[in-house]
Protein backbone atom coordinates (compact mmCIF):
# COMPACT_ATOMS: atom_id res chain seq x y z
CA UNK A 1 0.00 0.00 0.00
CA UNK A 2 2.84 2.39 0.88
CA UNK A 3 4.54 1.56 -2.43
CA UNK A 4 1.33 2.40 -4.34
CA UNK A 5 1.05 5.75 -2.54
CA UNK A 6 4.63 6.65 -3.50
CA UNK A 7 4.02 5.73 -7.15
CA UNK A 8 0.77 7.72 -7.12
CA UNK A 9 2.62 10.75 -5.66
CA UNK A 10 5.38 10.49 -8.27
CA UNK A 11 2.78 10.30 -11.06
CA UNK A 12 1.02 13.40 -9.72
CA UNK A 13 4.28 15.34 -9.48
CA UNK A 14 5.25 14.33 -13.03
CA UNK A 15 1.80 15.24 -14.32
CA UNK A 16 2.11 18.64 -12.66
CA UNK A 17 5.60 19.25 -14.06
CA UNK A 18 4.66 18.12 -17.58
CA UNK A 19 1.36 19.99 -17.72
CA UNK A 20 1.33 23.00 -20.03
CA UNK A 21 1.84 26.22 -18.17
CA UNK A 22 -0.46 29.20 -18.48
CA UNK A 23 2.46 31.43 -19.53
CA UNK A 24 1.61 30.89 -23.20
CA UNK A 25 -1.94 32.13 -22.56
CA UNK A 26 -0.57 35.23 -20.82
CA UNK A 27 1.23 36.50 -23.89
CA UNK A 28 0.24 38.23 -27.07
CA UNK A 29 1.78 37.88 -30.52
CA UNK A 30 2.14 41.33 -32.02
CA UNK A 31 2.96 42.18 -35.64
CA UNK A 32 3.65 45.65 -37.01
CA UNK A 33 3.72 46.17 -40.78
CA UNK A 34 5.31 49.43 -41.95
CA UNK A 35 3.88 51.14 -45.03
CA UNK A 36 4.98 54.24 -46.94
CA UNK A 37 1.98 56.12 -48.32
CA UNK A 38 2.21 58.88 -50.89
CA UNK A 39 0.09 61.00 -53.20
CA UNK A 40 1.45 60.80 -56.72
CA UNK A 41 1.09 63.25 -59.58
CA UNK A 42 -1.15 62.59 -62.57
CA UNK A 43 1.93 61.74 -64.64
CA UNK A 44 3.08 59.16 -62.09
CA UNK A 45 -0.42 57.70 -61.91
CA UNK A 46 -0.61 57.38 -65.72
CA UNK A 47 2.77 55.62 -65.75
CA UNK A 48 1.41 52.96 -63.39
CA UNK A 49 3.24 54.00 -60.23
CA UNK A 50 -0.02 54.32 -58.26
CA UNK A 51 -0.54 50.95 -56.66
CA UNK A 52 -0.57 48.92 -53.47
CA UNK A 53 2.42 46.57 -53.13
CA UNK A 54 1.53 42.89 -53.25
CA UNK A 55 2.75 42.34 -49.67
CA UNK A 56 -0.01 44.70 -48.51
CA UNK A 57 -2.92 42.95 -50.26
CA UNK A 58 -4.55 42.03 -46.93
CA UNK A 59 -4.79 45.75 -46.10
CA UNK A 60 -5.75 47.18 -49.52
CA UNK A 61 -9.42 47.73 -48.78
CA UNK A 62 -8.78 49.36 -45.38
CA UNK A 63 -5.97 51.55 -46.72
CA UNK A 64 -8.11 52.90 -49.56
CA UNK A 65 -11.11 53.44 -47.28
CA UNK A 66 -9.20 55.29 -44.55
CA UNK A 67 -6.51 57.23 -46.38
CA UNK A 68 -6.47 59.46 -49.47
CA UNK A 69 -3.16 58.29 -50.95
CA UNK A 70 -2.69 56.46 -54.23
CA UNK A 71 0.65 54.70 -53.57
CA UNK A 72 1.26 52.26 -50.71
CA UNK A 73 4.72 50.69 -50.49
CA UNK A 74 5.67 47.83 -48.16
CA UNK A 75 8.61 48.80 -45.93
CA UNK A 76 8.78 45.67 -43.78
CA UNK A 77 7.24 43.96 -40.81
CA UNK A 78 8.32 42.80 -37.39
CA UNK A 79 6.75 40.28 -35.06
CA UNK A 80 7.27 39.54 -31.39
CA UNK A 81 5.58 38.11 -28.32
CA UNK A 82 4.83 40.13 -25.23
CA UNK A 83 3.55 39.12 -21.82
CA UNK A 84 0.69 41.13 -20.35
CA UNK A 85 2.12 43.94 -18.24
CA UNK A 86 5.48 43.88 -20.05
CA UNK A 87 6.64 46.46 -22.61
CA UNK A 88 8.42 45.35 -25.79
CA UNK A 89 10.20 47.67 -28.21
CA UNK A 90 10.17 47.07 -31.96
CA UNK A 91 12.53 48.83 -34.37
CA UNK A 92 10.76 50.27 -37.41
CA UNK A 93 12.01 51.97 -40.59
CA UNK A 94 12.98 55.64 -40.85
CA UNK A 95 14.36 55.96 -37.29
CA UNK A 96 11.09 54.98 -35.64
CA UNK A 97 10.39 52.46 -32.90
CA UNK A 98 7.20 51.26 -31.27
CA UNK A 99 6.74 50.26 -27.66
CA UNK A 100 3.80 47.96 -27.00
CA UNK A 101 2.49 46.88 -23.62
CA UNK A 102 -0.44 44.45 -23.62
CA UNK A 103 -2.41 45.43 -20.51
CA UNK A 104 -5.58 43.36 -20.50
CA UNK A 105 -7.51 40.62 -22.27
CA UNK A 106 -11.30 40.72 -22.16
CA UNK A 107 -12.40 37.07 -22.26
CA UNK A 108 -16.08 37.99 -21.86
CA UNK A 109 -16.94 37.02 -25.42
CA UNK A 110 -15.49 40.12 -27.06
CA UNK A 111 -11.97 38.70 -26.88
CA UNK A 112 -10.45 42.15 -27.06
CA UNK A 113 -6.81 42.85 -26.29
CA UNK A 114 -6.03 46.17 -24.66
CA UNK A 115 -2.57 47.60 -25.31
CA UNK A 116 -0.67 50.78 -24.57
CA UNK A 117 1.13 51.81 -27.77
CA UNK A 118 3.87 54.42 -28.05
CA UNK A 119 5.39 55.48 -31.38
CA UNK A 120 8.86 56.94 -30.93
CA UNK A 121 11.15 58.80 -33.33
CA UNK A 122 14.92 58.68 -32.82
CA UNK A 123 15.92 62.32 -33.24
CA UNK A 124 19.57 62.85 -34.11
CA UNK A 125 21.23 66.14 -33.37
CA UNK A 126 24.55 67.40 -34.61
CA UNK A 127 26.37 70.54 -35.51
CA UNK A 128 26.30 69.93 -39.25
CA UNK A 129 30.12 69.77 -39.55
CA UNK A 130 30.36 66.01 -39.74
CA UNK A 131 30.67 65.49 -36.02
CA UNK A 132 28.73 62.64 -34.54
CA UNK A 133 25.58 63.96 -33.04
CA UNK A 134 23.57 62.71 -30.15
CA UNK A 135 20.20 61.11 -30.39
CA UNK A 136 17.19 61.13 -28.16
CA UNK A 137 13.70 59.67 -28.28
CA UNK A 138 10.77 61.86 -29.19
CA UNK A 139 7.28 60.52 -28.53
CA UNK A 140 5.16 60.93 -31.65
CA UNK A 141 2.05 59.10 -30.46
CA UNK A 142 0.91 57.44 -27.24
CA UNK A 143 -2.48 55.79 -27.16
CA UNK A 144 -4.43 52.94 -25.65
CA UNK A 145 -5.86 50.51 -28.18
CA UNK A 146 -8.56 47.89 -27.72
CA UNK A 147 -8.26 45.44 -30.57
CA UNK A 148 -10.26 42.32 -31.37
CA UNK A 149 -8.20 39.18 -30.86
CA UNK A 150 -6.57 38.61 -34.26
CA UNK A 151 -7.62 42.05 -35.49
CA UNK A 152 -5.63 44.86 -37.09
CA UNK A 153 -5.67 48.61 -36.62
CA UNK A 154 -4.04 51.12 -38.98
CA UNK A 155 -2.14 54.04 -37.47
CA UNK A 156 -0.91 56.77 -39.77
CA UNK A 157 0.56 60.17 -39.89
CA UNK A 158 4.23 60.91 -39.32
CA UNK A 159 6.09 62.13 -42.41
CA UNK A 160 8.96 60.04 -43.77
CA UNK A 161 11.28 60.39 -46.76
CA UNK A 162 8.86 58.69 -49.16
CA UNK A 163 5.61 60.22 -47.92
CA UNK A 164 3.80 59.25 -44.74
CA UNK A 165 4.34 56.27 -42.44
CA UNK A 166 1.32 54.04 -41.86
CA UNK A 167 1.55 51.17 -39.39
CA UNK A 168 -0.69 48.10 -39.43
CA UNK A 169 -0.71 46.76 -35.87
CA UNK A 170 -2.08 43.24 -35.32
CA UNK A 171 -2.39 41.26 -32.11
CA UNK A 172 -3.41 37.70 -31.29
CA UNK A 173 -3.57 35.91 -27.96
Amino acid sequence: MRHTAIIYTVVLVLAFLCAPTHAASDEVTVQVTSIAAASLSDVQIESGEARVDEELSAYTQKLRALFAYNRYAFLGDVRTRADFGTTVRLQLPEHFAMEIEPTRFEPDGSGRIEMMVTLIRDVRTGDGRGERGRSHDEIVLRTKIRLENGGTVLLGGPPISDGVLILALSARR
